[in-house]
């Protein structure tokens, strides 16, 4: 529930700073100690495991994989084959696209799925984005959960009427009924930023978990001086 109860401002914001602390370093260990920490949140927020992006996740790598298989040896300059021809490295090296896909879509998913519309948008307004990308993110967010069955009814609706409707008639018409709704967490002004009704103050646990997520930035810089460059390599003393 705590990571619920975080603002979505924090989340967006957690989420650009663990996205950007993952493709600093290349240091296996740490992204290996991300990954975890982003399982452990996805799982505090609620949040089931999908097939479906696990399959994405793990296609990616596979791609890798396949376009170059050699590229770990000539990344580490090493070669210790392991199965048939594949190596030690590429397996670490494919280790690294894994876990960065692990930290960035489990963050994006925390951000998109533990947040409401109206605070979403709110948030992304203060957060920089313009006003009026932030009110259409703010409608997706109120079509996508009811996406199939608002869809349904309206399709029968529409062979009620002996009406044809296109799935981009559909849409447009269910965004228009959701304006509504959207117009109703908002205040209008004339500037690019507005003051939104849903916007929810930070609070102790918001800067808490930024500063946390400073912190991933910094220890992924130092790995970088330490390291003497981006990549850790367990191969060379």
């Amino acid at each position: 529930m705590l990571i619920k109860n975080l603002s979505p401002l924090t989340k967006f914001w957690g989420f650009i700073l663990i996205t950007i602390a993952s493709l600093i370093s290349n240091d296996t260990r740490f992204l290996a100690v991300l990954a975890l920490i982003s399982v452990i949140c996805y799982k505090l927020g609620g949040l089931k495991l999908r097939k479906f992006f696990g399959f994405l996740i793990l296609l990616h790598v596979l791609v890798v994989f396949i376009k170059n298989p050699n590229y770990g040896q000539v990344l580490y300059h090493y070669d210790i084959t392991w199965i048939d021809n594949f190596s030690l490295q590429e397996l670490l090296y494919l280790a690294n696209i894994f876990f960065k896909d692990v930290i960035i879509v489990n963050f994006l998913l925390i951000f998109l799925w533990t947040s409401q519309a109206r605070q979403v948008a709110a948030s992304l307004n203060q957060a920089g984005l313009s006003y009026q990308l932030s009110y259409k993110i703010s409608q997706l967010f109120y079509l996508l959960p009811n996406y199939k069955k608002d869809m349904a009814k309206l399709s029968k609706a529409a062979d009620a009427l002996d009406y044809e409707l296109s799935s981009f008639a559909g849409i447009r018409f269910l965004l228009q009924v959701k304006h509504t709704t959207t117009a109703a967490s908002r205040h209008f002004g004339k500037k690019q930023k507005r003051t939104w009704y849903a916007l929810q103050s930070l609070t102790q646990a918001d800067k808490f978990a930024l500063l946390v997520a400073g912190i991933f930035v910094i220890i992924s810089i130092s790995l970088v001086l330490i390291n003497g460059g981006r990549l850790w390599n367990p191969f060379v003393d």
